[in-house]
């Protein structure tokens, strides 16, 4: 008689098609890691990250660095903005020199550390939960007061950061690092995607990323997707969807990748 093989365990997200929003060069991690779970994905990046319109603030900031205390980092774009004009202005040792600098360098996130970690410099301060109120709270443990923070950022960031260190005595510094503007394209293909039912679930990694969606799709997102499954990787993207009109189904506790698929695979067990 034939010894019992064990069944293979299959992944809640086997089978599942899962549409992509964010920007096309940040697109494969997210890929790799649905695919690890079994899922398919389809990309439709609706935004895209350029240059701003003059580098010079963030250029004479980075050629200040040791006036700072602080440096905040809120987004893996920040970092390699930052990186990227460093490097331009030969300034990367200051970067690396971190035993010699008075520059503490924060970061939102585990995947804003990890960027920054790869580019030689480790993470000083990190919140336990991974947005700007969080970081605010912690540099205020710390004292601000009379402290110079610079703030690298996109164009469209909340004035949270600024506006509440600024009250609580720092003086903040953000220049622009990078721009969130709306893709040429990508409205055709996602009513391909939606009319002939090719995919199961909508994540969103920002509140640009909703806005242009539902731009793209001209009044008919609400419609179109009103069957779907709705991820929005934390509560400042679930609140721009719901004032747009959409739904949200999944919104994960860790404010990452890693926490959006965990709590799909909560979803779907």
């Amino acid at each position: 008689m034939s010894g019992v093989h064990p069944t293979a365990i299959v992944s809640p997200l086997a089978g599942k098609r899962v549409l992509i929003t964010r920007a096309a060069h940040q697109v494969a991690p997210f890929v790799q890691l649905l695919r690890q779970h079994g899922a398919s994905a389809e990309a439709v990046p609706v935004i895209e990250i350029i240059a701003p319109e003059s580098w010079q603030p963030l250029d004479h900031a980075l050629t200040q660095l040791s006036q700072y205390r602080y440096v905040i980092l809120t987004s893996v774009n920040a970092v390699q903005s930052v990186y990227q004009r460093m490097k331009h202005l030969d300034l990367l040792d200051q970067l690396s020199g971190a035993a010699s600098s008075p520059v503490q360098w924060v970061c939102v996130g585990p995947k804003t550390a990890q960027s920054l970690q790869e580019l030689g410099r480790d993470t000083d301060l990190q919140p336990q939960q991974y947005r700007a109120e969080a970081v605010i709270d912690l540099l205020c443990q710390h004292g601000v007061k009379g402290v110079k923070v610079l703030y690298p950022r996109a164009q469209l960031a909340r004035e949270l950061i600024p506006t509440q260190l600024t009250e609580a005595g720092a003086q903040v510094d953000a220049p622009i690092a990078y721009q969130t503007v709306p893709a040429a394209s990508g409205g055709n293909e996602l009513r391909r995607l939606f009319n002939q039912r090719q995919v199961d679930v909508v994540t969103f990694t920002s509140s640009s990323s909703v806005e242009n969606f539902v731009a793209l799709l001209d009044g008919d997102a609400a419609s179109l997707t009103q069957s779907l499954v709705m991820a929005s990787i934390g509560p400042l993207t679930s609140a721009t969807a719901l004032r747009l009109g959409l739904h949200i189904d999944v919104e994960p506790q860790d404010y990452t990748l890693d926490g959006m698929v965990a709590a799909l695979l909560d979803f779907y067990r």
